[in-house]
């Protein structure tokens, strides 16, 4: 009997669309930065086009993040807090892993002045 994949709730097209909105790019931006076409940055946002990884490493670089960033867990979604607000209640329902992440980013904000 084979094990059901879990639902994918951000798919990598949302995932990327969100970075790109939050750099404040547009499609076509991204793709010169990218070094690819804009149908290509809109199919894959759209979902109607599976990318290479080579591809997804363009897109990350363009998007100044790890391509690790574009399959990080559904939890964190590159740490949207308008996004795990509406999921958890308050900090005591996040998954460990996510907590102590946020931790993290939180120390180093505050060492590097940021906070």
């Amino acid at each position: 009997m084979k094990k059901s994949s879990p639902t994918i709730e951000y798919p990598v097209g949302e995932r990327i669309s969100h970075l790109r909105d939050r750099l404040a790019l547009t499609q076509m931006q991204l793709a010169k930065k990218a070094n690819v076409s804009q149908s290509t940055v809109a199919q894959i946002e759209s979902g109607k086009k599976d990318p290479s990884v080579q591809t997804l490493k363009k897109i990350a670089s363009a998007l100044d993040v790890h391509i690790a960033v574009l399959f990080a867990g559904d939890d964190v979604h590159v740490f949207d807090m308008r996004r795990l607000r509406l999921k958890y209640k308050d900090s005591t329902k996040l998954h460990p892993t996510v907590y102590h992440a946020i931790g993290m980013v939180v120390q180093y904000a505050k060492e590097i002045g940021f906070l």
